[in-house]
């Protein structure tokens, strides 16, 4: 009596292409959760006031689908138009190599504020009646809220991209 032995050989493959195409949906995605979280913690911090601190984070949020609410205006003027013209932000994106979401400012008040006590006078002094105390460091809870976050992602499992195929 003899025995035959059936192999059963599988040619194992790696879908590289498909899950290059994956991680960069998900590191697109979470790059923009991450920037729409710390627009979150961040405008908890800054005033209305005029409106021109808040919308200093207006082209951030609109790159990546955020709202900005502002609340009651409790200035005499309206500068808005300020905020937007002063503030930069965006995501900056290098396929596979660079996922990231930026927000830059040359607005002189928020500036000041973000690092010094803000008193009653003519600037740099320029507010005493500010609904938040100074300074704001808003770029510490920002990057507090940033690293928090990202120690809980986890990328996506390359596991679904393995295939075996008998051979």
């Amino acid at each position: 009596m003899t025995t035959r032995w059936k192999p059963n050989l599988k040619e194992i493959t790696f879908d590289l292409k498909g899950y290059k195409a994956e991680l960069d949906r998900f590191l697109i995605e979470e790059t923009k959760e991450s920037a729409r979280s710390w627009l979150r913690t961040v405008l908890v911090i800054i005033p209305t006031w005029s409106r021109a601190s808040r919308a200093t984070f207006e082209a951030l949020a609109d790159s990546v689908g955020f709202n900005i609410t502002y609340g009651p205006q409790l200035s005499r003027k309206d500068r808005l138009t300020l905020g937007l013209q002063t503030g930069r932000g965006g995501l900056k994106i290098a396929k596979y190599k660079t996922y990231k979401f930026f927000y830059e400012t040359d607005l002189r008040y928020l500036a000041y504020n973000e690092a010094n006590r803000a008193v009653a006078g003519p600037p740099p002094r320029p507010f005493g009646q500010l609904t938040h105390p100074t300074p704001y460091k808003f770029q510490e809870a920002g990057e507090n809220d940033f690293l928090s976050r990202s120690d809980q992602i986890r990328l996506p499992s390359p596991i679904l991209f393995i295939k075996g195929t008998r051979i």
